[in-house]
Parts: C-alpha cells; structure tokens; sequence
C-alpha cells in the first residue's frame, strides 16, 4: 500500500463522531478539515499520475497497430478503386467477400465557402428563413453591473433592477480557512499544537500570529507566509461569514 492510499485511511476521517462543543474542538477539527483535503490532493495526484502513465503506455502499444490498420485500410481502398471499373461493367458498386463486404456509396454535403457572404446574400434575397439568430441573457454582465463597488453603474443597476424577473438576494455565507498546515500540526503534537494560540517555551501561551503560516520554517528560523485558500459553504449560517450578494 502506497503512502497517499496509507494516509487516506488515516485519521481525519474518526474526528468527527461527535459535535463540537467548545471553540478549541472547533479548531481542532479544522485541523483535521486540512489534512483531510491535504489526503484528497494526494490521493487524486497520485491516480492521475497513474492515469497518465497507463494513458503513455497504452499510446505507446496501440501506436504499431494503429499504423498498421491505416496501411491496411490504405491498401484495401486503392485496390477497390483500381477495379471499380469491373464491378461497374456488372452492374454494381460493392463486393462481398468471405471476411466482409467493400465499396462505395453515393454522399451528399452542403459547403459554405463563405459564411458572412452567405448570411448578407439570403437576407438581401429575402431568405431570412435559413438564418437562425440566437438571443440569450448576459448573466455575467448583469453581475458585474449589478455587483460593482461604490455605486458605480448606478443608474444601469436601477434600470436592470425594474425587470420584475431579475432581483438582488443578499444572505449571510459561512466560510471558512486553514491557517496553519494541518499536517504538521497533528504530526507535531496533535491538536494542542493546531490551537488558534501557540505555546512559549515555559509552556504559556503566546497571541496567534496574525497572517497565514507556511509549514516549513526557513534557514533564519522565521517562517515565511502565503496565501491559503477560503472555501465558502452555500448553505446559510445563523451568525458569522462573509456577506456577499448574488444575482439569480
């Protein structure tokens, strides 16, 4: 067993039994919320590498059959073509064969060599009929309109907003962030050492940082900072989240 597929079946997924009951167990299970997503990346890394080299080998094998096939189909169709003539004189265009049947059959397709030429000549000619137009809601422009910081667009924002159809909602989001690495923290003392607070040396306990810290200290012993991604969770909370606004 690898150690992506070893750490899937690791511990984030027995911490959540029970509710939480105090702001520290809330910190706790974010901790483990960032090693379960840090078992999911790697978990889905490791399948798609997987993916990829069976994907490799399998162009890598099929390659020498594929050209083959192409030269046998090559082959067979110059020969059809070099004897149509006889099956022609017989008053046919296939043959059948002990191992399948061959020829050719009559195709017919429209070509447009030019296809602004063609709109302006059939609506010039009254030929509207074959010319299909295709209207449908900007959503993104309304949003942007409708969204935009410090009332600007604000008279376009009020015209939009007369349309009985299209309406603001506004409603409060939980969200939420993993500030520390999840994974060096339970390695490194369990959730104690995840706390939203870091122990002294004497054992007290120190103000958390503020910003976002990255697992690896650097060669001065400081620790370097990077951007953590938040998740927004769609269902509505009671209190707390972020305040957005979104346009249905």
């Amino acid at each position: 067993m690898s150690n992506a597929e070893r750490s899937g079946r690791g511990r984030s997924g027995k911490q959540s039994s029970t509710e939480p009951r105090s702001w520290e167990e809330v910190n706790q299970r974010l901790a483990y919320l960032g090693e379960a997503e840090r078992q999911i990346r790697a978990l889905r890394d490791q399948f798609e590498q997987k993916v990829a080299v069976l994907k490799q080998q399998w162009l890598e094998a099929s390659q020498p059959v594929e050209e083959e096939r192409e030269q046998l189909q090559g082959q067979i169709e110059r020969f059809y073509w070099g004897h149509r003539a006889e099956l022609l004189a017989e008053g046919r265009k296939s043959v059948e064969l002990a191992f399948g049947r061959l020829g050719s059959r009559l195709s017919r397709s429209v070509v447009v060599e030019d296809v602004a030429a063609a709109q302006q000549w059939l609506e010039a000619h009254g030929l509207g009929r074959f010319l299909r137009t295709r209207t449908e809601l900007d959503r993104e422009a309304i949003r942007s309109t409708l969204l935009a910081p410090n009332g600007a667009g604000e008279s376009v924002s009020h015209s939009l907003l007369s349309c009985p159809a299209i309406r603001l909602q506004e409603a409060e989001q939980f969200w939420y962030e993993i500030t520390r690495p999840a994974l060096r923290s339970l390695g490194s003392g369990g959730p104690a050492a995840a706390s939203l607070r870091t122990r002294r040396r004497d054992g007290s306990r120190a103000p958390a940082r503020a910003g976002r810290e990255v697992g690896a200290s650097n060669s001065s012993g400081g620790r370097a900072r990077e951007l953590v991604r938040s998740h927004v969770v769609p269902a509505a909370a009671a209190s707390g989240g972020s305040h957005d606004r979104a346009v249905q």
